[in-house]
């Protein structure tokens, strides 16, 4: 099912809350057959119910679910059922575009940068904001609204936008190898041979600030060279090794210039990149089978926490 299929959800009452649409009774209903053909309903009887307040974390029975559904609205933005056994073939790029660029959708998306992984980036970042949308939450909504003046056409008419322009730079420079002094002269001859005040980059830092949230950050942790010790947390500010006493430094003498350590290295913090792999619909399943895969004792199945 897609998007177009699930707007029944927010859809619920006739004017002036007369009484429940014929759309919205039957589409509870397809959403309880659906959730019928899980594994916590085959197994306990329950579902996992999507109102406002609970959002997917409570289990109830089928007809508590139903009456509570004709009374409660769903959960903001639960267009996608990720808890009830959709995943990612059940949302077509059409739709997915249509999420950011209104019903029309936006005329740079079909056309730009075929051969990137550019898509595949956009739609786990909106699965990951999409899951942690609220009420009392604007990240996510200051995210969106980047997203989507980043993701207007350059000009009308045009199948490029701010956003494209910037993923297809990064690319060109990692695999051409390009350095950064380098990319920022071929941006600024771009901003030259600019003559319709087209609004592009000014440089690589503002490209590498534009696409910053689309991907997953790193963190930079000096070191000893001899492996001595991390400067990190609590010992960043140091300027000599515990150990060996010897200093963080090269240039440790000259306190006017930018001091450069002896060596760093970058760190990939752990907790961003989980929370990318559960936002995925097409990697979440795999994440999640150890706990949502417990069988009855009296069947013989590979145990869920056994080894894989």
């Amino acid at each position: 099912m897609a998007f177009a299929h699930h707007r029944w959800m927010y859809n619920r009452n006739h004017p002036n809350r007369v009484g429940l649409r014929d759309e919205f009774k039957e589409g509870v209903a397809g959403f309880i057959a659906k959730a019928r053909t899980l594994d916590n309903f085959c197994i306990e009887g329950t579902i996992r119910y999507p109102c406002v307040k609970c959002k997917c974390v409570k289990l109830l029975g089928e007809d508590i679910v139903t009456c509570h559904l004709f009374k409660k609205e769903f959960m903001k933005n639960y267009y996608v059922w990720i808890a009830h056994g959709e995943n990612l073939d059940s949302v077509n790029d059409g739709d997915f575009h249509n999420f950011f660029g209104g019903e029309e959708g936006s005329p740079v998306v079909d056309n730009n940068v075929k051969n990137s992984r550019f898509n595949d980036m956009m739609r786990d970042v909106f699965e990951m904001f999409l899951g942690a949308q609220s009420e009392t939450n604007d990240e996510p909504k200051k995210f969106f609204k980047e997203l989507e003046e980043a993701s207007c056409p350059l000009y009308e008419g045009s199948m490029h936008s701010k956003l494209s322009v910037v993923v297809r730079l990064l690319q060109i420079k990692s695999d051409s190898s390009i350095s950064q002094s380098s990319m920022n002269f071929i941006i600024g001859l771009m901003n030259e041979l600019n003559q319709c005040n087209i609004n592009l980059l000014k440089d690589f830092y503002t490209a590498k600030k534009l696409v910053f949230k689309l991907g997953l950050s790193s963190e930079r942790i000096h070191y000893y060279e001899n492996g001595c010790m991390l400067f990190y947390k609590d010992d960043a500010s140091l300027d000599n090794c515990k150990f060996c006493n010897k200093p963080h430094y090269k240039d440790a003498a000259n306190d006017k210039k930018k001091k450069t350590p002896m060596k760093a290295m970058h760190y990939l913090p752990l907790i961003p990149r989980l929370k990318r792999l559960y936002a995925s619909m097409s990697s979440a399943p795999h994440m999640r089978w150890h706990y949502e895969h417990r069988r009855l004792d009296s069947v013989l199945w590979h145990p869920s926490n056994g080894e894989a």
